[in-house]
């Protein structure tokens, strides 16, 4: 099994016990790894600085050793992406329930179809900046519908661990296709609010991939 050094942070080390045995983590960076749970902490230094070493088990990408020094490692409880009513797991089984009710089933399709398009918060954000919305908007062109990318893009999206226990490869590639079209149209948007705003973002979309660059030029709109 891998085992990799990462640096995190987000809790005080000198807070109580922050980490523990059993504790589930995300790393924002890495969504497609999944949720991980905490399998060792202890309190440690680096550079003279008190921080945590932790020992993460990541359902697909393996054990992780983590030290909370440098970047961002986020607690996760039972939230509503992934557990109880409006979940994406409650939103899948109630799709698979009533797949034979015709007024049901649709229903659920529609309500899967949504969970499959939507986009993170952080890209739509009001509050943020529209440089920041832009920024987060081109990191989601780091997936696309080849290999091990479509499948990272379903952990990601759903929060689900194993998305291919509840969708074939045809209907993740389907999904797909739909959410980088909203992706696309999504960026579009923001560029224009930009530039009616005066707000300059070349610096930022100069440093995204080039295939965001593509998806803009698309809409005549060049990045």
């Amino acid at each position: 099994m891998s085992m990799e050094i990462l640096t995190v942070s987000g809790v005080s080390p000198t807070s109580e016990a922050p980490w523990s045995f059993g504790d589930r983590v995300r790393l924002p960076g890495k969504p497609e790894w999944g949720v991980g749970v905490i399998t060792a902490a202890k309190p440690t230094t680096v550079r003279g600085a008190p921080c945590w070493s932790l020992q993460v088990r990541f359902p697909n990408a393996g054990i992780k050793s983590l030290n909370s020094s440098a970047a961002t490692l986020e607690r996760v409880e039972e939230t509503p992406r992934e557990h109880g009513a409006g979940g994406a797991a409650a939103v899948l089984e109630e799709a698979a329930a009533t797949a034979g009710d015709e007024l049901l089933g649709p229903m659920a399709q529609r309500r899967v179809e949504a969970l499959m398009v939507d986009l993170p918060e952080a890209c739509q954000d009001p509050f943020r900046s529209l440089a920041a919305r832009v920024e987060t908007t081109l990191a989601l062109y780091r997936f696309d519908a080849t290999g091990g990318r479509l499948i990272d893009w379903a952990v990601a999206q759903t929060g689900l661990n194993d998305p291919m226990t509840h969708f074939n490869r045809q209907e993740l590639e389907t999904h797909f296709r739909k959410w980088a079209q909203a992706r696309d149209q999504h960026l579009a948007r923001l560029v224009r609010d930009a530039r009616h705003a005066g707000e300059s973002i070349d610096r930022v979309l100069a440093a995204g991939p080039q295939s965001a660059r593509v998806a803009l030029s698309r809409t005549r709109i060049r990045g």
